[in-house]
C-alpha cells in the first residue's frame, strides 16, 4: 500500500525534521519541486515571493545547495525527500511541491496551462500570487564573478545532456559554430555545458570543467549568452547577462522567457506544442531559424 508506506517513510524521519528545525528554526513552510536543477533555480523566485508576501521565510529541498548559497529568501536548504517534508508537515510546518505542468508520456507532450510564466504557475502551487517580472536570483560574491580583459561571449552546442533531455528545445550544432565564429571576430567565446556537448572550435572550451557556481560567475562577467531555452538560460538571467535563445516552436517565451532577451520563436499554426521529443513536422520551427538571424540578434543586444 504505497500511502501506508509513504506515511511510515515520513514518521521515520520525523527525527531529522526535528534536528533541522533544531538547528536553523522552525520555517514557515516546506518547499520542494523535482530533480532538475534549472526547476529549483526557478524556485528561487517563489521564495522570494513568499517572504515578500507573508514576511516569513521557507525552507526548500533541494540537490542542488548551491543554488540557493547567500540567499537570505530561504529559511534553511536540506537534501531534497519528498518524505521529509511529509514528516515536517506532521510536525505542523506547511508543505508545498511546486508544479507548473503534468507530463502525458502517450502524447510525449507537456501539459502546461498557457495562462501564465511558469515562474508564476510555481507561485500559484504554493498559494502565492503572481510576480510581475518573474525571474530567477543566483547570490554571488564578487569574488565569483569571472571578470574578462575582453569582451566575452558564452555559447552552448546542445541541451541534450540535460537531466530530462527534450530533443524539441535542441537547435544545431553546426549552425552554433558559425554563429561563434561570426562573434568570436571581436570577443572571447567561451563555451560551457557538459563533457558530453559538441565541442565547438575556436573558443574556450569549459565543458564539464565548472561547477554551477563557476559557471554563474563567467555569465556574470560575460556581455551576452546564446543558447537554447534550458538551465543556462534561466542561470544567465538570474545573474543579470542578456541572451540570444533560441525557442524554436515547442514553448513560448511569454511562458518560459525573459523580456529583456531576444527570443527567437517561430510561429506556426502548431507552435508552442510542448512536445518533448516527437515532432510530426521535422522540427520545421527550430530549422527555420537561421544562424544569419542569431548573429543579427546578438549584435543587437551587444548594440
Amino acid at each position: 500500500m504505497p500511502g501506508l508506506s509513504q506515511f511510515t517513510g515520513a514518521l521515520l524521519r520525523v527525527p531529522r525534521a526535528l534536528s533541522l528545525i533544531r538547528r536553523h528554526g522552525r520555517p514557515a513552510a516546506m518547499l520542494y519541486f523535482g530533480e532538475s536543477p534549472g526547476d529549483d533555480l526557478l524556485a528561487t523566485a517563489v521564495l522570494r515571493q513568499w517572504r515578500a508576501v507573508h514576511g516569513t521565510r521557507a525552507a526548500y529541498l533541494t540537490r542542488y545547495p548551491e543554488l540557493f548559497a547567500g540567499n537570505t529568501d530561504v529559511a534553511f536548504t536540506a537534501p531534497f525527500d519528498p518524505l521529509l517534508a511529509g514528516a515536517f508537515q506532521a510536525l505542523g510546518v506547511p508543505r508545498r511541491r511546486l508544479d507548473y505542468h503534468a507530463y502525458d508520456p502517450l502524447t510525449d507532450r507537456s501539459l502546461a496551462p498557457r495562462d501564465a510564466h511558469i515562474i508564476n504557475l510555481m507561485c500559484r502551487s504554493a498559494g502565492l500570487p503572481p510576480l510581475a517580472s518573474p525571474a530567477p536570483v543566483l547570490h554571488l560574491a564578487d569574488s565569483e564573478i569571472s571578470r574578462p580583459a575582453r569582451r566575452r561571449i558564452v555559447v552552448q552546442s546542445s541541451v541534450m545532456s540535460a537531466k530530462m533531455p527534450i530533443r524539441n528545445k535542441e537547435w544545431f550544432p553546426d549552425r552554433m559554430q558559425v554563429v561563434a565564429d561570426a562573434l568570436g571576430v571581436d570577443a572571447e567565446v567561451v563555451q560551457l555545458g557538459t563533457a558530453s556537448d559538441p565541442a565547438m572550435r575556436g573558443v574556450l572550451d569549459l565543458r564539464g570543467r565548472t561547477s554551477v557556481r563557476e559557471a554563474a560567475g563567467i555569465l556574470a562577467g560575460a556581455s551576452l549568452f546564446v543558447g537554447m531555452v534550458g538551465f543556462l538560460m534561466h542561470l544567465a538571467r538570474s545573474v543579470g547577462t542578456p541572451a540570444v535563445v533560441i525557442f524554436g516552436g515547442r514553448e513560448h517565451p511569454e511562458q518560459s522567457g525573459y523580456p529583456r532577451n531576444r527570443n527567437l520563436f517561430t510561429t506556426l499554426p502548431c507552435s508552442p506544442c510542448w512536445l518533448w521529443n516527437q515532432c510530426p513536422y521535422d522540427r520545421e520551427c527550430l530549422r527555420r531559424i537561421e544562424a544569419a538571424e542569431v548573429i543579427d540578434a546578438a549584435r543587437r543586444l551587444l548594440e
